[in-house]
């Protein structure tokens, strides 16, 4: 996930140029959000954990983009499933704690994860477990500190609002020039109905509040 955010710093920063810096538009709930919210992913939450988003999601995965990450052994394609966001004051070490605990969903197996993606994971305030249930289904766990990521990632945030400020078809162009390069737009790596979107999104709205960040994703190839 990190490796994937400084690429997109450096391309949006790239074709931004000398553009002025503008401010984010978002219409995600806040974390203090009331709604009543499902939990449609069927993974866990912790106890003290509110639900502040749901969706349906999806993704186009290709594993060899993703080196050093879960989805390196899921098959390459178009993916569909539900995307759950939470709050919790819990803390990063109880978060942890408690990840380290939760088991494999019935009919899948945790992915590895190596220790070096794990610790630099953790050094911008994000941990994580995956797992896979052969080639073709994924299942994430993401605990993040709004806090750290904010502050570990300041110019990312503040890139990809410059971007959100910009005009449509500006906006439009610039994808035009990344896709050309990376082989995915902005807007695809921004979509919130996508797992890369959503927890981008995320960082955003938690950046304010005391709690930490859950995201849960489940995915089926299609």
């Amino acid at each position: 996930m990190t490796y994937r955010l400084l690429l997109l710093t450096a391309v949006v920063a790239f074709a931004l140029g000398g553009c002025s810096k503008g401010e984010q538009q978002t219409n995600a709930p806040q974390p203090g959000a009331t709604a009543t919210l499902g939990n449609t992913t069927g993974l866990p939450l912790p106890d003290n954990a509110t639900i502040v988003d749901a969706r349906d999601i999806h993704q186009t995965i290709n594993p060899s983009q993703e080196g050093g990450t879960a989805v390196t052994s899921l098959a390459k394609g178009s993916y569909v499933g539900h995307e759950v966001v939470a709050s919790t004051p819990a803390t990063v070490d109880d978060l942890d704690k408690w990840l380290a605990t939760v088991a494999a969903p019935q009919g899948y197996n945790k992915a590895n994860t190596p220790a070096n993606v794990a610790a630099t994971a953790h050094k911008y305030g994000i941990s994580y477990v995956a797992f896979v249930s052969g080639n073709s289904k994924g299942a994430t766990i993401v605990i993040m500190d709004p806090h750290t990521v904010a502050m570990k990632l300041g110019p990312v945030l503040s890139v990809i609002e410059k971007y959100n400020a910009m005009p449509e078809p500006l906006r439009q162009s610039m994808d035009a020039q990344v896709k050309a390069r990376t082989g995915q737009s902005i807007s695809e790596m921004l979509d919130k109905s996508a797992p890369l979107g959503a927890a981008v999104a995320a960082m955003s709205d938690f950046r304010t509040s005391n709690n930490r960040a859950i995201i849960l994703v489940t995915a089926e190839k299609q």
